[in-house]
């Protein structure tokens, strides 16, 4: 290891990217010496450390947060199937009452049309009965003018016949 590049060494142990943090800036192609090579290999492998320690810390509050974004993802989920379930459960319910509000509006249109069969057979016997008692009336008035001319012609004639029986007993 005659020479190293120091910030391509840096990049192909750390990436960086928006959070990682930067690489010392080493003049390019520096040649390490011996208690400087320690030193600067030290420095590196420090280096090298925090920015793995800081990546692990940021990969654990990653998972920490994908933990929580799932379990309220789940948590959602599991109310959304809920009210899901509630709906399907009031959709049948609807459903049923619907099948018994159409079969009482049945039996409603079924007894109406009776009643509606029975009220006009009621409205013909009554008109039946209506001219029946008109024409019950028109005899009853020509029975009472009947007798009327009766009663007159038994007042008119009746003083004759006394008066002509009384004649000739006389």
């Amino acid at each position: 290891m005659d020479s190293l590049d120091l910030d391509q060494v840096m990049d192909e142990i750390i990436p960086r990217g928006d959070n990682r943090p930067q690489a010392p800036n080493y003049p390019a192609r520096q040649r390490l010496r011996a208690p400087d090579d320690a030193l600067a290999a030290l420095d590196l492998v420090s280096q090298a450390a925090a920015a793995i320690q800081e990546l692990e810390k940021q990969s654990a509050q990653a998972v920490a947060r994908a933990h929580t974004t799932a379990n309220a993802v789940r948590e959602k989920l599991e109310r959304a199937e809920e009210r899901a379930d509630r709906a399907e459960a009031a959709a049948r319910n609807s459903e049923a009452e619907v099948a018994e509000l159409s079969a009482a509006l049945v039996h409603a249109r079924n007894d109406l049309e009776a009643m509606q069969s029975l009220i006009e057979a009621t409205q013909a016997e009554l008109t039946a009965m209506e001219q029946r008692a008109l024409a019950a009336e028109t005899r009853a008035i020509e029975s009472d003018a009947s007798v009327q001319r009766i009663v007159d012609a038994i007042r008119t004639q009746l003083p004759v016949k006394v008066a002509e029986q009384a004649k000739p007993a006389a």
